[in-house]
């Protein structure tokens, strides 16, 4: 049974069987109570849980500003737009405007990484 458990807990979402196999093993060799063991268990992998969850409502402000910056160029547009002027005609039909919207793409392409990677290394994943 433990060599079984350790196995399946090789499967995404189920490391807590090898923790099983474990407490198996130890009433199986040693004798001790398997529900000391499982309620140790448990406790742990709750608060391991919990400890996810409460990361991940931590990172849906930090989420929420790699949105933001996304969509700032498009406001910016609008903005240019609601002014009066035309943002597309001169980003696209002149030297400046293609130079800025060359940088600008770039500056934002990396800063969405960038903000992104930070977000994505404080999940884990």
């Amino acid at each position: 049974v433990p060599e079984a458990l350790r196995q399946a807990a090789r499967e995404p979402g189920c490391e807590g069987l090898a923790g099983l196999a474990a407490c198996w093993r130890v009433a199986v060799d040693g004798g001790a109570g398997l529900a000391a063991g499982l309620d140790r268990l448990e406790a742990a992998l709750r608060a391991e849980r919990e400890q996810r969850e409460g990361l991940r409502a931590q990172l849906a402000g930090a989420w929420s500003t790699v949105v933001v910056l996304a969509l700032l160029p498009v406001l910016g547009l609008a903005m240019g737009w609601a002014l009066g002027a035309d943002p597309l005609r001169v980003l696209l039909h002149t030297p400046a405007g293609l130079g800025c919207l060359a940088v600008g793409g770039l500056l934002e392409g990396a800063g969405l990484w960038w903000a992104g990677r930070i977000v994505r290394t404080g999940v884990g994943t």
